[in-house]
């Protein structure tokens, strides 16, 4: 007789919380609940049907909601990601239930920070687990699925929701409520997952995995966000410049422009300018290298939004690159990737 489990798949999941792990007073509650109640180890006890797929081993990372993440649980998980695909050559894969505030920029994140084949599955749910009809256990079975499938290696960090597989670089949350909160605009998601197995008809290719190596600092450089508008608040500018930010992404209007005044307040910052990338506030669609606004230091962030393009300026930092360091490397991984 043969043991199942032995020639069964094995895969690390990586529980930090969210949504997916959530409870609320009522069945019927779909706003009202706290996430991250739920341990991991909880989730797999409710989801029996996992014993099927793969040999599962649990580890509690953290327990909250993502909007609650910081910098010191993104160390903590890269480092636990690269520890076990170092360390076992038998692992499949790494599945990590997330909340789905920030979901994409951890993914983001650990795209351009791990370098291996095995698939790095992030999962969520829209609805609490004790909600009618939650989208959790079904989103969290296909993870796995797609986790143990040979399809889904060498396509980098991947997003599974509402079964649909989505990469790393262009997923991003589009809807506030409703189990389809998730898509890549511009490119669309890399495949499917349903009752028939894993479907990824794009060929994977060769990865830029540019700081593969960087070991991250427990403290990281400021980096911020400004968002234009009409008549933006310049003294919010100022405050930044008086802070000493090491890094700036402005979130342009149109294809990331800038205002007068936005360009005037740059001309007057005081000192050294920090790292600036432009980006937009479309929601879709490059910004493109612009001579007005790259006179005043500014690079296009290409296809990335501004919570990505702030995540590869923050590791830009942290590995020391100058300007025309990171202006190469936006040609790789923020226009053509």
């Amino acid at each position: 007789m043969v043991d199942q489990s032995a020639s069964s798949p094995q895969l690390l999941l990586l529980a930090t919380g969210g949504t997916i792990a959530g409870r609320a007073d009522k069945s019927t509650s779909l706003n009202a609940y706290t996430a991250g109640a739920m341990a991991g180890s909880e989730l797999l006890q409710e989801l029996p049907q996992l014993q099927e797929l793969a040999q599962i081993q649990v580890e509690q990372l953290t327990n909250l909601d993502s909007a609650d993440l910081q910098f010191q649980h993104w160390i903590q998980l890269v480092k636990r990601i690269r520890e076990a695909f170092a360390a076992s050559p038998e692992l499949a894969g790494v599945v990590i239930t997330h909340g789905t505030n920030t979901m994409e920029e951890t993914a983001w994140l650990l795209e351009l920070l791990i370098d291996d084949p095995r698939p790095v599955v992030l999962v969520g749910a829209m609805r609490p687990a004790t909600a009618l009809s939650a989208d959790g256990p079904l989103n969290l079975f296909q993870a796995v699925q797609v986790a143990c499938s040979p399809q889904a290696c060498g396509h980098g960090v991947l997003v599974v929701m509402d079964g649909q597989i989505h990469g790393a670089r262009a997923v991003t949350k589009v809807a506030t409520q409703g189990v389809g909160a998730f898509q890549s605009p511009d490119v669309g998601p890399l495949g499917w997952v349903d009752d028939s197995g894993v479907h990824v008809p794009v060929a994977s290719g060769s990865r830029s995995v540019p700081f593969a190596t960087l070991a991250l600092p427990p403290q990281w450089p400021e980096v911020a966000i400004l968002y234009g508008c009409v008549d933006p608040p310049l003294a919010m500018v100022s405050a930044l410049s008086h802070a000493g930010v090491k890094g700036l992404v402005w979130t342009g209007t149109g294809a990331g422009q800038l205002s007068a005044g936005e360009r005037q307040a740059i001309k007057a910052w005081p000192g050294v300018l920090p790292l600036m990338l432009r980006a937009s506030r479309c929601g879709s669609g490059p910004v493109h290298p612009c001579a007005l606004q790259d006179e005043l230091g500014l690079l296009p962030a290409g296809t990335l939004s501004p919570q990505k393009a702030r995540i590869l300026l923050l590791l830009a930092l942290i590995a020391g690159m100058e300007r025309a360091e990171l202006s190469a490397l936006l040609a790789s991984v923020a226009i053509n990737a």
